[in-house]
């Protein structure tokens, strides 16, 4: 019979416990395993039974596993004794976490690619996958989860039996998810192997119809009726048909994927949809007595039970396998058989914790957006309003078009000259005339003047008379020969050179004496002449006309043109069809979407307004969508 034997957290033996007794284990399927011992106080190996040092199990020869050291109790009662508490090494997994918020798998990822990417998060590599019988293509979201729970949820969607085995006799150890076998191992008969059965049927858990929500809040949370054929639930006919409508609800937030909550619900429908049934049963452990292979019992193998006094036959899986002392009772094990993986109580429990689980997994809220644009447009250029949808953006609930037609606008009427400019003539330029031309006058002519004339002045007087106190008395008319007081005259020499000036002063009242003018008897001749205009031409040089630097004064204002009756809209490239209001127009449908049918996140979608003539455009985007609390930033 080997005894447990201790080792540090490097995997270096210790220490045999040779004093250890009520060696005892508890194998769970799909659940972590426990084990204990104790030694006795005033046992020098107890200074190696450390916290988290490792401890290896043994019933018999058989090595049962590799577990570690969580707990101690000192207990004086006939002397005194060290209890202690031991949890399988699987639970090194709850010493790393997921930090924060984790999202993997989907189309192309494989379950085994989810598993490898838990684990490739450990600080020390203890675990490395093995098999893995699943390949299923589910889109998995964890926040501020330990690794072993995010390794233990990977399964937990799916719809059809798993089982965790795993391999601690070689480092790394190596865990793998396996579909559990059908073939039958081991039989417990009363009468031969069966020392006492104890039945249990607890119907207070039935749920035939479950309604499964996931992330989120309000009328944006996660439900799988968009995978369910519109209903938010899965049932079990069977079992409502027997046991009547028993509903219940399952929220678990961390589910952001509707197929994946659906698997779960299905799973969780499963366990729930009919009364849970147990057998407690005492049983020889014959192969620890006798080698007899058909009555070892191990955790997940199928059984089969036999008490034909009270008719029992049954053929099922083991949930469990306990020994309180392998070493002083070793025929002695207790072995739990049901009709579900896990009990009820574990089930209920889920479902009515599952709110914990909103207290530190990220929720988001509904947000309400407006995006305004306001632009002068026609049918060629277009009013433009671009939009930005994050990848925090999990639900878009509405997005609503509103637009107005107003008046064209403009707000100046002129614009400015732009610079000077200069234009070339192109090159000089030259005209004939044609040739020469010569033109006669007619002849000669001799004109009369009729004969001499002689007028006679009398008194000459000019017509632009001063006052006489101009000059300071009387006598002759007053007159200034059409010069006004002050004008200023010039003086010149022989040279005609201006030597200087005075200003003009009336002389004063004169006269001019009378006299005559006398033109004598003539003719005026012309002779016979001819005019000649010799051939010539015109020449134009060449030249450039400039026109300076100059600017036309703006007239500031607001002035209003035509207005639109009707516009094309293009969201994301996409025309939409004509709408007979222009109010509250839903184009969710139309924007951009990926490969699985949403909205494209992390991308800018565009939408586009072409009036049918020159206008103003005045226009509003309603958003309505559920964002997530993660983002990046702290500002």
């Amino acid at each position: 019979m080997k005894v447990p034997q201790i080792f540090d957290r490097n995997m270096k033996r210790l220490a045999f416990l040779d004093n250890a007794v009520s060696v005892g284990y508890s194998l769970e399927i799909n659940s972590l395993w426990t084990a204990t011992f104790t030694l006795p106080a005033d046992d020098d190996k107890n200074a190696y039974c450390q916290p988290l040092n490792f401890v290896e199990i043994f019933d018999g020869d058989e090595r049962i596993d590799l577990f570690r050291i969580i707990g101690e109790d000192l207990e004086r009662s006939n002397g005194a004794t060290r209890f202690y508490d031991c949890e399988h090494v699987l639970a090194t997994l709850l010493s790393d976490v997921l930090f924060q918020y984790h999202q993997y798998g989907g189309g192309g990822i494989k379950t085994a690619d989810v598993l490898n990417y838990v684990l490739a998060r450990q600080t020390t590599r203890n675990w490395v996958l093995g098999d893995c019988d699943f390949k299923r293509y589910f889109e998995y979201n964890w926040e501020n989860s330990t690794l072993l729970a995010a390794l233990f949820a990977v399964p937990e969607c799916f719809d059809s039996e798993y089982m965790w085995t795993w391999d601690t006799t070689v480092y790394p150890w190596t865990i793998s998810l396996v579909t559990p076998s059908d073939t039958m191992k081991s039989e417990v008969r009363y009468a031969k192997n069966m020392t006492s059965m104890k039945k249990t049927v607890d119907a207070s858990g039935i749920a035939n119809r479950i309604y499964a929500l996931g992330y989120g809040e309000g009328v944006n949370q996660l439900t799988i009726a968009g995978v369910n054929g519109g209903k938010p639930y899965v049932e079990d006919a069977m079992s409502i048909q027997q046991y009547g409508l028993c509903s219940t609800i399952l929220v678990d937030s961390r589910y952001e994927v509707a197929e994946n909550l659906k698997g779960y619900a299905e799973q969780m429908l499963a366990e729930l949809k009919n009364p849970y049934v147990s057998y407690e049963i005492g049983a020889i452990d014959l192969h620890r007595l006798t080698g007899d292979t058909f009555s070892k019992f191990r955790p997940g193998e199928i059984v089969r039970v036999v008490d034909e006094a009270d008719g029992i036959n049954l053929r099922t899986r083991i949930v469990s396998v306990e020994k309180s002392d392998a070493q002083g009772d070793p025929g002695s094990v207790t072995v739990t058989i049901a009709n579900k993986s896990k009990d009820i109580a574990g089930s209920i429990s889920e479902l009515q914790n599952r709110a914990l689980i909103n207290e530190t997994y990220a929720q988001g809220a509904t947000n309400q957006q407006i995006y305004n644009f306001t632009d002068n447009a026609d049918a060629t250029h277009p009013a433009t309003l671009k939009l930005y949808i994050s990848d925090s953006v999990v639900r878009i609930n509405k997005m609503l078009l509103n637009i107005q037609f107003e008046a064209f606008r403009a707000y100046e009427k002129a614009i400015g000259g732009g610079g000077g400019q200069t234009t070339s003539s192109g090159g000089g330029q030259t005209t004939s005339s044609g040739g020469g031309s010569t033109t006669s006058s007619g002849g000669g002519s001799t004109t009369s003047s009729g004969g001499g004339t002689t007028s006679s002045s009398t008194s000459l007087r000019s017509s632009n008379t001063i006052n006489s106190s101009d000059n300071g008395g009387s006598g002759g008319e007053n007159h200034n020969h059409g010069l006004a007081r002050g004008d200023r005259l010039a003086l010149i020499d022989y040279n005609n050179n201006i030597i200087g000036g005075v200003n003009f002063v009336p002389s004063g009242a004169h006269t001019h004496p009378g006299h005559t003018h006398t033109v004598g008897s003539h003719t005026h001749s012309v002779s016979a002449h001819t005019h000649s205009v010799s051939a010539h031409t015109h020449t134009v040089k060449a030249h450039t006309h400039t026109v300076q630097d100059h600017t036309h004064k703006i007239e500031f204002g607001i002035y209003e043109g035509a207005r639109a009756s009707s516009a094309t809209i293009k969201v994301d490239g996409v025309e939409i069809p004509a709408p007979a209001a222009y109010d509250n127009l839903d184009i969710v449908e139309y924007l951009k979407t990926d490969g699985s049918g949403k909205i494209q996140r992390n991308a800018w979608h565009t939408i586009q307004i072409l009036p049918n003539s020159m206008s103003r455009i005045v226009g509003a985007v309603f958003m309505q969508t559920f964002c997530n609390s993660r983002g990046g930033g702290d500002y």
